[in-house]
């Protein structure tokens, strides 16, 4: 049912989540089945135990001197709160996060187990309508998809890492295992996420695939497999729409998450052309990696999310490719009628607690809001050297 390459890096991303203890209970994964286990006291006691470690080093965040002494942070107010705000938005994100697993334990075995549900159902199907061959090729390009995701996001971590360790001044071993542990678990969330995006992605893409087969049969498509792809395609979205509802907080504090690390990546450079942070030339090829490496991460995310949400939608632009067919019988005429309806009146859109909607446009605002608020920061970074100046006269 899976592609080899595409089974082995979501096995790498469920242990990633299973270690964090952000998975709701375990799976079972034998040869070519999957199945999802009762929850076991064992790992209800150990998915309590990590959350309440990484709850407990959170006064840790805060390194010593940090208003005085020899941290880089004792002069400058705007890296002070930058610190601050970010402590409390990764606050934010753990409460978010670890109050889902275990306020909303049942919904979301519910929610894997209905994903089991319906792909072993419409693998079958897909399958004859589609091609294994296709199906085939589109795995390896989803697999390629996520192991560019997961080699962009573990070098930002390195070179992020590497840098905080380079930067702290008194008790670097414990606090760079702390900030280790912090950085890990929001790094698995925002992971877990883009997994859940390329298992909605592949079902979508697979329907469009059964879709195209399906109009180039020759003579009339058959009435019963388009009936079936329908089915399918209307599953896949009121699933979506589920997953969406109820990881809806989680993922809001993930892309909050990701705003303030790209304004804060981009003031700590600008720190460092303006020589306020003293480094060496691997502390400057570091950053420049992390700049390239986050930037890149983040567009890897907006790109998927875009994907997947217009991999659905756009079924309803190539069934309008249907009725140039010239043999469609009038009961096939009728059953494209309501698959059209249907669609245009359920269509995926991905809202940040139902406000904001995430598409490409407000990708492109992200990335430009980013910018934005590190020119704002740079306005208070004017003013300070300018009141030092007048101090010193």
């Amino acid at each position: 049912m899976l592609q080899g390459k595409l089974r082995v890096l979501l096995t790498i991303s469920y242990y990633q989540m299973l270690v964090f203890g952000l998975m709701p209970t375990t799976l079972r994964m034998k040869s070519y089945r999957m199945s999802i286990c009762k929850v076991s006291k064992g790992y209800l006691i150990y998915s309590l135990c990590v959350p309440g470690v990484l709850l407990l080093q959170f006064p840790n965040m805060f390194p010593r001197g940090i208003f005085s002494g020899r941290s880089y942070m004792k002069n400058n107010i705007v890296l002070q709160w930058n610190l601050i705000v970010g402590v409390a938005i990764r606050v934010v994100t753990f409460v978010s996060c670890y109050s889902l697993v275990w306020l909303q334990r049942k919904r979301l075995i519910r929610i894997y187990m209905d994903f089991l549900l319906h792909w072993r159902n419409h693998w079958p199907i897909l399958c004859r309508v589609a091609g294994v061959d296709s199906l085939q090729r589109l795995q390896l390009q989803l697999a390629g998809s996520l192991m560019r995701q997961l080699l962009v996001n573990w070098a930002m971590l390195f070179c992020s890492l590497v840098l905080q360790y380079q930067l702290l001044t008194e008790s670097r071993l414990l606090q760079f295992l702390v900030r280790t542990c912090h950085i890990l678990m929001v790094s698995t969330i925002r992971s877990g996420f883009c997994t859940l995006l390329l298992l909605l992605n592949h079902q979508f893409e697979a329907v469009l695939l059964s879709l195209q087969a399906l109009r180039q049969r020759v003579g009339s498509p058959s009435l019963e497999d388009f009936r079936r792809i329908a089915t399918i395609h209307s599953q896949w979205i009121h699933l979506a729409k589920r997953a969406f509802h109820i990881y809806d907080l989680a993922i809001a504090s993930v892309f909050v998450n990701m705003f303030f690390v790209s304004v804060n990546i981009l003031y700590h450079a600008i720190q460092y052309m303006n020589y306020t942070i003293k480094s060496d030339a691997s502390g400057y090829i570091l950053g420049d990696g992390l700049i390239i490496f986050s930037t890149w991460n983040s567009a890897l995310v907006m790109s998927l999310l875009d994907r997947t949400i217009n991999s659905c939608n756009e079924a309803g632009h190539l069934l309008r490719q249907f009725n140039d067919l010239p043999r469609l019988s009038p009961e096939s005429q009728m059953e494209l009628e309501m698959f059209m309806h249907r669609i245009r009146n359920n269509r995926l859109v991905y809202r940040i607690c139902g406000c904001v909607v995430l598409d490409r446009p407000a990708c492109l605002g992200y990335m430009a809001s980013v910018l934005e608020y590190v020119i704002i920061l740079m306005q208070f970074d004017l003013k300070r050297n300018q009141e030092m100046n007048l101090k010193k006269l």
